[in-house]
């Protein structure tokens, strides 16, 4: 039996600056959001999609930010690492696997 699907996470990055929130039209905190998605094979996952918004915190409302400019700011990448690159176990257990078996 094969165990296979999706699913998703939704991360609270904190507090990154006060900005005019036009919804609240007062001064307020922002958050910035991740929100990810991944797909599995047993327990190797990969990540399919990925987001990151600016919300107002009282509110919720926002924007969503590019992508490539959030993460320059981050030492480590906040999605675990088995979500990352729990892919690349699979790969190297069929390399593995082919290595052994075309050295006998």
């Amino acid at each position: 039996m094969i165990i296979w699907g999706s699913g998703g996470n939704v991360k609270d990055l904190g507090q990154i600056e006060l900005r005019h929130c036009d919804t609240c039209e007062k001064e307020r905190p922002m958050k910035l959001i991740l929100q990810y998605r991944y797909a599995h094979l047993y327990y190797l996952r990969w990540v399919t999609e990925k987001r990151y918004d600016m919300a107002c915190d009282v509110c919720r409302r926002g924007w969503q930010l590019e992508n490539k400019v959030v993460e320059a700011k981050f030492e480590k990448s906040p999605i675990p690492f088995m979500t990352r690159y729990g892919w690349a176990f699979l790969v190297g257990l069929v390399a593995l696997a082919f290595a052994i078996g075309s050295s006998r």
